[in-house]
């Protein structure tokens, strides 16, 4: 009997595909329909299993593969299906080992990574890899296997609880001052929520094997990613109060705040329509809370770019929240600085 996780996961590593979003479009399959079967409330067909056959060379499929492309767009489907066989056979192909090791000077940029001793960041040095992250790219669906954890340095990754009717609302941001995927170091081995990029940058990719053996060291690297999953603990609980208790208008403020804190710049890259997904809102009424910061010179929005004018203003328009979280992660970081 196949393990059709482990033949997905197979046609994902050797084409080289970041998140399942990828390897589904190119299968014919959308997010929700990966994503309900990575967490158990779906099968994934018969059509969709025999591609991952015959992608694999597992047997002489082609044929059966193509008579039951729907008729609609057979064409397209006919291209995109030996696409993914040329694909994966391409990235099939053993990668060269020589990177270039990351400069310093970019390690720092994580501010996680910059907290650790010299000796540790020396000796993960090696085994961190560069990514460049564009906007909207969904680095991992609900339920996915994890295997590398990122570090971003510039970028701002969203991580969003996704419903079964496709609704999703953001449950905490994660930029420079953290990283995406401590499940994996919690002893889990898949995603729980869909992370996607909110603004486009870079970040540092650490294979799970990697992460798993700094942990199991029991030294800073430890100290350090648990003191950063309690602040993420934080900020989720904090960000479901306030989802519950508070205006749109503060919402906004309070998302705002937060993802400028991660990033170098007074300007946010995002349209309304996105924002309203991160915040599980309607885009009219986020529309709304824009005009009205813009009228009173607070923000600048325009063809999707916000700039802060008034950062001071802008933390009286949020709630409570904002500082709730800030002063929790400053405390915890500071007290392990304290303690080293």
């Amino acid at each position: 009997m196949n393990d059709w996780t482990a033949l997905f996961d197979d046609v994902k590593a050797k084409g080289q595909f970041g998140s399942d979003a990828q390897l589904a479009d190119s299968l014919g399959l959308s997010r929700a329909q990966i994503s309900a079967w990575r967490t158990g409330k779906s099968d994934l067909g018969t059509l969709t299993k025999l591609k991952l056959l015959d992608v694999l060379g597992h047997a002489d499929l082609r044929a059966a593969v193509l008579s039951l492309l729907p008729e609609r767009n057979r064409e397209q489907s006919i291209e995109q299906h030996l696409a993914l066989v040329e694909r994966v056979a391409r990235g099939a192909l053993p990668e060269p080992q020589d990177e270039p090791e990351v400069a310093p000077e970019l390690i720092q940029q994580n501010h996680l990574l910059a907290a650790l001793p010299s000796e540790d960041r020396e000796r993960l040095a090696p085994h961190l890899s560069p990514v460049k992250l564009p906007l909207g790219h969904t680095l991992y669906e609900t339920g996915e296997r994890l295997s590398h954890v990122y570090l971003p340095t510039t970028a701002v990754v969203s991580m969003l609880h996704v419903m079964e009717n496709g609704a999703s609302a953001e449950i905490a941001v994660v930029g420079n001052d953290g990283l995406l995927g401590v499940a994996l170091f919690m002893g889990g081995e898949t995603m729980p929520s869909r992370a996607i990029v909110q603004s486009a940058g870079n970040a540092l990719r650490l294979s799970s094997e990697t992460v798993r053996r700094e942990f199991a060291l029991g030294g800073a690297v430890q100290r350090l990613f648990l003191r950063y999953t309690q602040a993420l603990i934080t900020q989720m609980a904090q960000t479901a109060v306030c989802n519950r208790h508070h205006t749109v208008a503060q919402q906004f403020c309070r998302w705002l705040l937060l993802t400028l804190d991660r990033l170098q710049t007074n300007e946010i890259r995002m349209t309304q329509e996105l924002i309203a997904n991160m915040l599980g809102v309607r885009r009219s009424g986020v529309a709304e809370v824009a005009s009205k910061l813009q009228r009173e010179a607070v923000i600048h929005y325009r063809h999707g770019v916000i700039e802060v004018l008034d950062r001071r203003s802008l933390e009286h328009h949020a709630c409570e929240c904002y500082g709730v979280v800030k002063h929790e992660c400053d405390r915890l970081f500071e007290s392990l600085e304290a303690s080293d």
